[in-house]
């Protein structure tokens, strides 16, 4: 069971990897290829479904495009922010955009 986990957390920090080396050598669209890469859901999709069956991939699914908008904001909040404030103050701030976008959106899906 242990190795499993290892061997997912090891897939993470390859994809990690590879999109800051990519990243630093200025090919940020390269890196943004691969950290957006289908392959890294549909490992997640598999991983879930080895775990749990089909009927956890259908709502972790729904869920990812629900984010999307959080994670949007977080995002335009770094292109937008670190040119007037740094990158620091921007990150900073897109993670708490993020946060309370994200959780401002579960409560409104509780009720």
């Amino acid at each position: 069971m242990t190795l499993k986990y290892l061997l997912y957390f090891l897939l993470g920090g390859t994809v990690v990897s590879l999109v800051t080396y990519l990243a630093s050598h200025s090919r940020g669209l390269m890196a943004a290829f691969f950290a957006n890469m289908p392959t890294i859901t549909a490992i997640t999709f598999l991983t879930i479904y080895l775990e749990s069956g089909p009927a956890a991939v259908v709502p972790y699914a729904t869920a990812l495009v629900l984010m999307l908008f959080p994670w949007l904001i977080y995002i335009f909040s770094i292109i937008f922010l670190t040119p007037r404030l740094g990158f620091a103050a921007a990150l900073i701030l897109g993670i708490l955009f993020y946060f309370i976008v994200a959780l401002g959106m579960v409560a409104a899906k509780r009720f």
